[in-house]
């Protein structure tokens, strides 16, 4: 039987370089200087944005997105203007980074020092785990722990949820359960509004094409709530074709149309919008 370890690193791979990618690469935003203050810690860089004002007397919330350019999800960022502080992590192997339930918490008690910078450390209120493609071996990892899933508050997928499929011709298709069991009690929590979770995903618009991983694995989410799927027909401000929706509480899911590797950036791309929908309060 292959190793956790191997299962995530193989994931990570495919979850980043997947089949349909064009020869040139997924096409990127335009680039914008955002501005605040930049750190860099043992892993991942932190951003303070010029908006939040910092003060050892208030909780300072936090975004930790896992998986994704810096700038880039500094930009994503600063657009939703949410009154927090980000770190952005990149890693080639986030299931054994955080397989310590320690490693968690040592990294927020760094950024909290981090934040505070001369003024002393800053006490954390709300705390949002974000991840973009297998940036999710993380957040698996953290939400394992007790105490980090009780400080959790907020969860964001961007097309970023993989998992083991045991058997793929059960109906539905069997999934490695201890691989969905912190998303699925993270997901029961939001739905009895506890806690808040976007999960937006490829939703391949012909069935057939449908055995994509994230299909499944928002599929295993909506159907073990017993939550509902809302057919839609609308774009966004990337042109992404919304094809379903699911609200349960505070467990929300969007199916968006496609296959390309274009179309898997896009939601990292767009992350602004569900980051814009947590808990967090707004910027003035």
């Amino acid at each position: 039987m292959i190793s956790a370890r191997r299962w995530f690193a193989s994931l990570l791979i495919s979850a980043v370089c997947l089949p349909l990618a064009a020869a040139e690469g997924p096409v990127a935003p335009e680039r914008i200087d955002v501005p605040g203050r930049r750190e860099q810690l043992s892993i991942g860089q932190l951003f303070v944005p010029d908006y939040l004002e910092v003060s050892a007397r208030k909780p300072v919330d936090l975004v930790v997105f896992f998986h994704g350019a810096a700038w880039c999800s500094e930009q994503n960022f600063y657009q939703s203007r949410r009154n927090a502080a980000l770190v952005s992590i990149s890693l080639k192997a986030y299931d054994t980074e955080f397989e310590k339930p320690a490693r968690f918490q040592s990294l927020l008690k760094e950024t909290a020092r981090a934040i505070g910078g001369k003024s002393g450390d800053v006490k954390l209120g709300r705390i949002c785990l974000a991840s973009f493609s297998g940036g999710y071996a993380a957040i698996w990892r953290i939400l394992q722990d007790s105490q980090a899933f009780g400080q959790v508050t907020d969860v964001v997928l961007a097309d970023s949820l993989y998992c083991q499929v045991l058997d793929r011709n059960s109906s539905p298709p069997k999934l490695n359960e201890d691989h969905m069991q912190p998303f699925l009690e993270f997901a029961r929590a939001a739905a009895r509004r506890e806690k808040r979770m976007w999960y937006t995903h490829l939703f391949p618009p012909e069935e057939q094409h449908r055995g994509n991983t994230t299909t499944l694995t928002a599929s295993y989410l909506i159907d073990h709530l017993g939550a509902f799927r809302m057919p839609r027909d609308s774009t966004n401000r990337l042109g992404m074709r919304l094809l379903y929706s699911c609200d349960l509480g505070e467990f929300h899911v969007r199916g968006f149309s496609g296959m390309t590797t274009q179309d898997h950036f896009n939601h990292f791309y767009v992350m602004a919008d569900y980051l814009a929908k947590t808990s967090f309060g707004r910027a003035k």
